[in-house]
């Protein structure tokens, strides 16, 4: 993950939204979780502004809107939390999905002239759910750490072809803090390792002899350890049907298998995004799984 021409996930995951739990309307009682809808239509949008790919040292402000379908199938669940999950298997601890992700694409960047754009990033891959402590809905809202486990094929795409270039690994913990009220307010941080096998390294920090200059020499990427990167992200509710996040990321590059490439310029980067959610439809009928938020 998940990211923008390495960061930019953070925004689509913005776009997806985070659910929110009416509130008690007495004082010192533990709001309970609401019962979601079976679907929902969102409109999303972000801002974001970042480096072009993980490790360069110029940065970019990107932008992206876009209509969410949302669904929460007993299995099959769409578009929430920005991913689509395939459920199979889900216990109160655990939790095995498919999920999806993805990136902006990196054009012009000052490091690769001369050489071949990065297109759009796509993932899609298994991930294991291990929910460490949760003390679920209490007078002063809810706290809950969890692990991730997602691996996920990685393909390129400038949506004239598509082609898979490696695999991406990025185990993460994750701290949440929502806070209780009738407009919910919640943040959370999420420290998470990149691994990657050698095509993607490739892709992001190969150079090949043939786009070799003397500031830039050839250059054989390999797989391995790629950053350590902390997301932390802001929520606010304004009415009940629109919500704006700020998110942030630090990502340390520091130690990277491929430090040594010209194309990895930096070893500390920074993100930034600021998105909204708009709920414009949804169904009468809930959902049989009850939210967690």
């Amino acid at each position: 993950m998940t990211r923008t021409g390495y960061a930019a996930c953070l925004a689509l995951a913005a776009i997806g939204g985070v659910a929110a739990a009416p509130a008690s309307a007495q004082e010192g009682v533990a709001p309970q979780p609401r019962q979601d809808p079976l679907w929902e239509l969102r409109i999303g949008g972000t801002g974001l502004y970042g480096p072009v790919y993980p490790g360069s040292s110029q940065n970019k402000l990107n932008g992206v809107g876009a209509p969410l379908f949302i669904y929460r199938g007993d299995r099959i669940r769409f578009g929430e939390y920005g991913v689509a999950r395939a459920i199979a298997a889900e216990n109160s601890k655990f939790e095995f999905d498919v999920s999806l992700d993805a990136a902006y694409a990196a054009q012009d960047a000052k490091a690769r002239t001369g050489m071949p754009d990065l297109d759009y990033l796509f993932q899609i891959g298994p991930q294991v759910v291990y929910h460490i402590a949760d003390t679920g809905w209490t007078a002063n809202g809810r706290r809950e750490i969890t692990a991730f486990l997602p691996v996920r094929g990685v393909a390129a795409s400038d949506f004239k072809s598509i082609e898979h270039v490696g695999w991406l690994a990025e185990p993460a913990i994750m701290y949440r803090r929502i806070y209780p009220g009738d407009l919910r307010t919640s943040w959370n941080a999420k420290l998470f390792v990149s691994l990657a096998d050698e095509g993607l390294m490739d892709y992001w920090y190969g150079v090949d002899p043939q786009y070799a200059t003397a500031a830039r020499p050839a250059y054989n990427a390999k797989g391995g350890y790629l950053s350590t990167s902390l997301n932390v992200s802001w929520t606010r509710e304004l009415t009940h049907d629109f919500q704006i996040y700020i998110t942030y990321q630090g990502r340390l590059l520091s130690g990277s298998a491929n430090e040594r490439s010209p194309l990895l310029e930096k070893d500390f980067t920074n993100a930034v995004s600021l998105s909204f959610v708009w709920k414009v439809l949804k169904s009468k009928q809930p959902a049989r799984n009850t939210s967690m938020y």
